[in-house]
């Protein structure tokens, strides 16, 4: 349907006119929505891809220190605090790289005057066919945020620093019983690092996790229940070691709920170990067999042991006075033994007490001074032994002594006393006094050093031997003294680490001895002379005629005394028949044919002619089986017809 060309004029126009209103509000918010961008105290900038500004509204002023203006043109990058300016870069083209379209960052900005602000930075990036073009840069001030935040985690810092310098252990844990924090107390208590060692764990998780379940038990009693004062509790650290704690727990709330559970705990180790240390000197005291007593300044006792007071024969000696229950003849030495304490010296003295029934005790009795923190005097104590018995003991080692000394006078040894290394410790001359050298040139030198080298030598390889062995070493030797040579003969045996030596002067004996075995040598030889005689007699039966009967056994000895009598016999008797009567002879071998033989042979050359006698029928097959040729000498069977034979030839 055709239109009146005057109405559509009218609608063009109105049309016209909507959308000049329309251009006029868009002007209106875009120089309202400029306003809001040049005013904002919010800073905002535009940058080219290079960074360099080409936009920037009045918030540089503030954040700068320059107008817009003088802003475009330079690089946003250059504005920023030195510090930051590198990682902002870095996180700028990173950006761009990795095409994001909107970065966020804290730098901060320096302003002319040196001023430094803290911004939050969001920066928008624009693109084009993937290329960046612009960017568009907000960036709020937070320097008040960032204040809050310093002051508050300086406050922070300054309640764990408050937290960790307690001298208690304190840590905090949830309801699940995790824990949320401790102080350097705790980790120093449990051989832990560092904080992140336990938070976030349970016991269950710590060294001490054989114990976790009794410790989460008494979390939940503690949230629920409420409170748990000084509980005495072991914990084992990281090390392994045990420690003792005094722990108390309460429930840890926000807002009247409870969220889990703090905890303060204080070492109590040393605390145990003193006490335990209290009780076990109480109970050596109590059963201490010294009497041990304590007394105020005024010498009133105000404590003592039982052995004190059973050594006096009371019940108890407590309120007594010391000079009191002090024999009369002692209590100058009491004021004496006072006045050294006084002094600072801690004196050691005989002093006698009186029993309850009048009677006296003599104690080796030790006292110092008691004084408190400041130094002043609070009392004295003194540790007193009954010493009756070492009394009566040491007179008896006196008279032993004394018998002892006496015995020792009257052996006439030569005694010294050598170190394990050979070094003369001490001395006793023997009775006549002589010494090799005076005692000053031997005491506290080594016997190598002093002694001849041989009888020091000797010396010393007993001693190794006796500190080996621990057995008694007996060694003799010889020494010139006085211009003569004596024997000695020596002992040596362990007296405690060192060497006692007795050595005894023999002489005598040794020369007694050696002309007793001369003595006993020339009676020897006058037997052997009688017994030659005796076991071959030589017997002159007639004129030119000897027998010499032989017995028993005939040896190379016995062989040549037979042949020197047989022929001494013949050469004194003129003999030319000698007759060798074997009748008491059993065996006869090759060496005893051999022998009679030889006799014969000797005798021919005498002129004398052997007759042999005697011969038993084993003798007489031992003779053929052995060869033995006895053509030299004339055979009978026994000695009378031997005889005969030579009364006859004589004849």
């Amino acid at each position: 349907m055709n239109t009146h060309p005057n109405v559509e004029i009218e609608h063009l126009l109105a049309e016209r006119e909507r959308l000049y209103e329309r251009v006029a509000q868009c002007e209106r918010d875009l120089a309202l929505y400029r306003r809001f961008v040049e005013e904002s105290s919010i800073l905002s900038v535009q940058i080219d891809r290079h960074g360099t500004i080409t936009y920037a509204n009045l918030a540089t002023d503030h954040a700068l220190g320059y107008a817009p203006a003088a802003c475009i043109g330079r690089s946003l990058f250059d504005f920023l605090h030195a510090d930051d300016r590198i990682h902002a870069e870095e996180i700028y083209r990173k950006g761009i790289e990795q095409r994001e379209r909107s970065i966020t960052f804290e730098g901060r900005l320096v302003r002319f005057d040196g001023v430094v602000f803290y911004y939050l930075w969001i920066m928008t990036l624009h693109y084009e066919a993937d290329a960046l073009i612009s960017a568009t840069a907000l960036a709020q001030d937070i320097s008040a945020f960032h204040q809050l935040r310093d002051e508050l985690q300086e406050n922070r810092a300054m309640l764990q620093l408050v937290i960790d310098n307690l001298p208690q252990g304190i840590f905090w844990k949830d309801r699940e019983s995790r824990f949320l924090g401790c102080n350097q107390h705790l980790l120093a208590q449990t051989g832990l690092s560092s904080v992140n060692e336990i938070v976030g764990k349970t016991d269950f998780d710590m060294p001490w996790k054989e114990l976790a379940a009794a410790y989460q038990a008494d979390d939940r009693a503690v949230m629920i229940l409420g409170p748990r004062l000084n509980t005495e509790e072991r914990l084992v650290r990281e090390d392994g070691a045990t420690v003792w704690l005094r722990t108390s727990k309460i429930p840890l709330q926000r807002d009247g709920e409870v969220i889990g559970v703090l905890g303060m705990f204080q070492d109590i180790t040393e605390e145990k170990r003193q006490a335990e240390e209290l009780r076990i000197f109480k109970l050596v005291i109590e059963n201490a067999p010294d009497g041990i007593g304590i007394a105020d300044p005024r010498l009133v006792l105000t404590y003592a042991n039982p052995s004190f007071a059973r050594m006096l024969g009371y019940p108890s000696l407590k309120g007594m006075l010391v000079p009191e229950v002090t024999h009369p003849d002692d209590l100058e030495r009491l004021e004496r033994i006072a006045r050294q304490v006084l002094e600072g010296e801690v004196p050691h003295e005989t002093i006698r007490y009186v029993r309850s029934d009048g009677s006296f005790v003599p104690v080796q009795a030790s006292a110092l001074a008691l004084r408190d923190t400041n130094g002043d005097l609070i009392g004295y104590a003194s540790i007193n032994r009954d010493i009756t018995e070492q009394l009566r003991t040491e007179e008896s080692l006196r008279a032993s002594e004394q018998r002892n000394r006496a015995l020792l006078n009257g052996i006439p040894d030569l005694m010294f006393v050598l170190s394990p290394d050979g070094v003369f410790l001490d001395y006793k001359a023997d009775s006549s006094g002589d010494l090799y050298i005076p005692p000053e040139s031997f005491l506290n030198r080594k016997v190598t050093e002093v002694m001849p080298p041989e009888l020091a030598e000797l010396t010393m390889r007993s001693l190794e031997a006796l500190k080996r062995t621990h057995e008694m070493q007996t060694y003799v030797y010889q020494l010139m003294l006085n211009d003569e040579l004596r024997d000695f003969e020596a002992r040596m045996v362990l007296s405690g680490n060192d060497a006692l030596v007795l050595s005894r002067d023999v002489t005598r004996q040794k020369r007694a001895e050696r002309e007793r075995q001369a003595m006993q040598e020339q009676i020897i030889q006058a037997q052997q002379v009688a017994i030659r005689e005796l076991s071959t007699p030589l017997v002159p039966i007639a004129d030119g005629v000897v027998a010499m009967p032989i017995i028993g056994t005939i040896d190379t000895l016995r062989a040549q005394q037979i042949m020197e009598t047989l022929l001494q016999g013949i050469a004194e008797h003129q003999a030319r028949i000698a007759i060798l009567d074997i009748t008491g002879v059993r065996v006869v071998d090759t060496q005893v044919a051999g022998a009679l033989i030889r006799a014969a042979r000797a005798s021919s050359l005498l002129g004398a002619q052997v007759v042999l006698t005697g011969i038993s029928p084993a003798i007489a097959q031992t003779l053929v089986h052995i060869g033995a040729e006895l053509r030299e000498m004339v055979t009978r069977p026994t000695l009378q017809e031997g005889i005969a034979y030579a009364l006859k030839q004589h004849a």
